[in-house]
């Protein structure tokens, strides 16, 4: 008997530490990404966030609305008399990194992966204890352990249960300014921000400043422009 639970013993300590060990590179590879880009002076981001068009308020605020809704963005909040859109959008679909407003600050992955560094450590050192000082009565009948293996399945290293990871989650948040420059020409400012989401959880949050993403709005609007 004592044999036995020296071999669950073993054996549990083991898939403990494959496990915390698993967790631990899962995380640390999603910790090791490439860092996020920092937030630019407020000089630049309005200069990329910022384009005129030769056309009426009237006219930029429809094809905004309209240019919002073939991208999927759903309108939050409309002021046709202050020229203010808020639109949101969540996908699967990663469009843009986030800002780093603050370089000193520990993403939650990084975080964990720290936490789950020192539990590799604390686990890595009582297996070697257990190594180097626990080979007693039970060593001298290690012939029995493939026979124990044979017999009792419910000690297997195979689980079936496996871990399912879900996809991360992407939500958008746009906010559209209208300014009248002239009767015929119209300013509009886009802004934007982000977060991702997984199993719950809030993995990042930061603001939009992307060159590429912005274009693509002007883009569309100025689409839209065109066909009305």
């Amino acid at each position: 008997m004592n044999v036995i639970r020296y071999v669950i013993l073993k054996k549990s300590i083991g898939k403990i530490f494959i496990y915390v060990n698993s967790i631990y590179l899962l995380f640390y590879l999603n910790g090791c990404s490439p860092p996020r880009p920092s937030k630019p002076p407020t000089s630049i981001a309005r200069a990329m966030e910022t384009k005129h068009f030769n056309f009426g308020h009237k006219e930029v605020l429809k094809s905004s609305i309209n240019s919002l809704q073939d991208m999927n963005y759903t309108i939050d909040v409309l002021n046709s008399d202050m020229g203010l859109i808020t639109a949101s959008r969540t996908t699967e679909m990663k469009m843009a990194e986030l800002d780093m407003e603050d370089e000193n600050q520990l993403t939650t992955l990084q975080k964990v992966a720290i936490f789950a560094g020192i539990i590799v450590a604390v686990g890595s050192f009582f297996a070697l204890i257990d190594h180097l000082f626990g080979r007693g009565e039970g060593d001298e009948d290690e012939d029995e352990e493939p026979r124990f293996e044979r017999t009792t399945s419910h000690y297997s290293y195979h689980s079936h249960n496996e871990t399912e990871f879900s996809p991360e989650i992407y939500r958008y948040k746009v906010t559209i300014n209208l300014n009248n420059i002239k009767s015929t020409v119209t300013e509009v400012r886009v802004s934007a921000s982000g977060e991702v989401e997984k199993d719950g959880a809030i993995l990042q949050t930061g603001g939009i400043h992307e060159p590429e993403f912005f274009q693509m709005f002007f883009t569309n609007i100025e689409n839209s422009l065109l066909l009305r």
